[in-house]
């Protein structure tokens, strides 16, 4: 019997992680084959299988598209054809959802976006590197020894690291990582990892430093509480956890818990998604983005942490004026700040307002900058710019029963549609680039692009690309010395590179 009891366990265990593992490659998959299948059949003979053009047809990549190149621009283009340059238009024979899937296609291949699995290329540039305002080049900072979350520049020039499944460490000034720091939360071997794509439950996520570091020694952490027999289950679960602690002798000490959740909220959807980006306001708050640590019908639900910005002071108590109360006692209703978010991979804090922004990857396509605003809904599952990853519209709210009105959401600063999927930000400040001061620096994971918004009275009124076809940028700051330090990963590896002005002597 007792031997029935562990094989059911075992086989239980390797049922759910295998539910979880095939969930979330299904989400992550981007191989688009409705939308390939449609070009191949209606537009590779014209245009070329490849988008390069041919006798029949311009090429669509490497071009400047006569009628733009905007997502809304090719889903004209798609729909309504031009007839009078021998091109017919699908907008009849075709749904819209597969009119705007063709469009989203062009425009990933027209941007280089390529899929998942080549997102793990990196090419680090040599010599300068013109922008619009500012010429720069890229320098290694450090190799890592395995691969990265997050960053934390100090002000005596080291870097602070946090490694995923490894822990935390800091990089010198020379560019030496030094031993792992003791005694912080514990991390945990992957599940399963397969062609650079692991399935975690028990990692160290987000760093941030207390504002007035200098003073306090504060570094706040994110990271999954992982917790099975200990906390009354029979299959390993996990959930967001932020402490706070410092760093003396080369430990962790002094550590707080400042925000975790009832065991009981705990899942075993794996970690791969869950966020954690920490930010701190003006007025002594810290908030933490919870993602997709359970099914979506979880983010419309106050009482449940994921999918939401969650909001306590610095010491971890909650302020009276959070938008929501609780629902029963195991709720996070009251520190949630806003809700319906997706995966909100990116937390800032905007250096003069001191407004809290956010970014956050959609499907195929929606991808969003937003502005957090006290108890915004941000629509999702039910609204977003983004197709389902098969090339079908999203209705998971709808198959969930959820209600929800348009008007009722948040909508974002900046979409991104086809997405890149964005990643970390920061504003920048410093005297390095003092053209963009108080922009958006922004990284991307499928796209290795790194992008530069400037956003002035609630609209985005200038974009760039700094950087293109770099590598996976996981993390984005800005040192004291005003560089941009970027968190790059490359497989099971990790490198900090910084940005320099070209004429800069370091």
């Amino acid at each position: 019997m007792r031997r029935c009891l562990i094989v059911g366990v075992c086989v239980a265990l390797l049922i759910v992680f295998s539910l979880g593992c095939v969930s979330w490659w299904l989400e992550r998959r981007e191989t688009h084959e409705p939308s390939l299948l449609a070009f191949a059949e209606h537009c590779a003979s014209c245009h070329g299988s490849e988008l390069e053009g041919s006798d029949l047809g311009p090429p669509l990549v490497g071009v400047d598209l006569q009628n733009g190149d905007s997502t809304e621009a090719l889903i004209r283009a798609v729909g309504a054809g031009y007839p009078e340059r021998g091109m017919p238009g699908f907008g009849q024979s075709l749904p819209p959802e597969l009119v705007k899937g063709l469009a989203l296609f062009v425009s990933e291949q027209r941007q280089d976006f390529g899929t998942t699995s080549q997102s793990w290329e990196s090419r680090i540039p040599d010599g300068p590197q013109r922008a619009r305002d500012h010429d720069f080049r890229v320098e290694v900072v450090a190799k890592l020894a395995s691969r990265p979350y997050s960053i934390a520049p100090l002000p005596d020039g080291r870097i602070l690291v946090s490694e995923i499944v490894r822990g935390l460490s800091v990089i010198d000034s020379e560019g030496n990582q030094g031993p792992l720091i003791a005694d912080t939360p514990r991390v945990w071997d992957p599940i399963l990892s397969a062609d650079n794509n692991y399935v975690m439950m028990g990692i160290v996520l987000d760093l941030a430093l207390h504002p007035d570091y200098d003073d306090t020694g504060w570094i706040y952490l994110s990271h999954t509480h992982r917790c099975q027999l200990d906390c009354g289950f029979l299959l390993p679960k996990s959930m967001v956890q932020v402490v706070r602690g410092r760093i003396r002798e080369g430990r962790w000490v002094d550590q707080e818990i400042i925000w975790s959740v009832d065991p009981g909220l705990y899942t075993v959807v794996p970690d791969n998604v869950s966020a954690g980006r920490l930010a701190f306001d003006h007025d002594g708050h810290v908030y933490v983005s919870i993602g997709g640590k359970a099914t979506y019908d979880w983010v419309q639900w106050l009482d449940k942490p994921t999918g939401k910005i969650h909001r306590v002071r610095e010491d971890g108590t909650v302020p009276a004026d959070n938008p929501f109360e609780p629902e029963d006692e195991i709720s996070t209703a009251n520190t949630v700040w806003s809700y319906g978010h997706r995966t909100p991979q990116g937390l800032a804090t905007h250096p003069v307002t001191g407004q809290i922004w956010g970014t956050e990857m959609g499907p195929r396509g929606g991808d969003e900058v937003n502005l957090i605003v006290r108890g915004g809904n941000y629509g999702w599952p039910m609204f977003t710019n983004g197709l389902d990853y098969d090339g079908e519209p999203v209705t998971i709210g709808e198959e969930l029963g959820l209600e929800l009105a348009l008007e009722d959401t948040i909508a974002p600063i900046v979409d991104f549609t086809p997405a890149p999927a964005i990643s970390s930000f920061e504003f920048y400040r410093g005297q390095a680039f003092p053209a963009w001061e108080n922009d958006l620096i922004v990284g991307s994971l499928r796209a290795r692009t790194l992008y530069r918004l400037r956003i002035r009275g609630g609209e985005l009124v200038d974009q760039e690309k700094l950087l293109t076809g770099l590598a996976r940028i996981r993390d984005v700051e800005v040192g004291a010395d005003g560089f941009v330090y970027l968190l790059l990963e490359h497989g099971e590896l990790g490198t900090i590179v910084r940005l320099v002005p070209s004429d800069a002597r370091v």
